[in-house]
């Protein structure tokens, strides 16, 4: 199941899903991206390429994973948040010998001279318990527009 909200900067969708990887997990959210026509068929590949060197699970109180990539593959800045049904590994980005587990994954795709602001953005979303567990337990047909929102603030 997916949704998605847009604004004129930005766009934002919402799926559910069953994987074993965060390889999977990052597939399940380039496929969403690229049906949604914000990237190419290559975003993907390339993220989860960035992930070996740079890995990107995040030890909050509710762990998350933010999988990214600078690259010609983005059409237009889109999060695409995934929630799982089961957690899986993801490496840390401040330890990358030691790994969380998550159920929560925001994979950005981000046009050029947006990337860091969308980051600190999403970051300090993260980092909100309140929006986190709202999250958890949201229908996620709901979670674009309330994710868009977050981002007004």
């Amino acid at each position: 199941m997916s949704s998605a909200y847009s604004q004129a900067r930005h766009m934002f969708l919402a799926i559910e899903g069953d994987v074993a990887s965060a390889d999977e997990a990052i597939l399940l959210c380039g496929h969403a991206l690229e049906s949604a026509g914000c990237v190419t068929s290559d975003f993907a590949d390339e993220c989860i390429k960035r992930e070996l060197d740079y890995p990107t699970g995040l030890p909050t109180d509710i762990p998350v994973a933010l999988p990214h990539c600078q690259s010609d593959a983005i059409l237009r800045s889109t999060l695409c948040y995934l929630r799982l049904r089961n957690k899986v590994k993801f490496y840390r980005m401040d330890d990358d010998e030691d790994w969380i587990l998550t159920r929560h994954v925001f994979n950005l795709a981000i046009l050029p001279g947006n990337h860091l602001e969308f980051l600190s953005k999403t970051i300090s979303l993260l980092q909100n318990q309140d929006v986190m567990r709202q999250l958890e337990v949201m229908d996620i047909e709901m979670v674009p527009a309330f994710l868009a929102q977050q981002f007004e603030c």
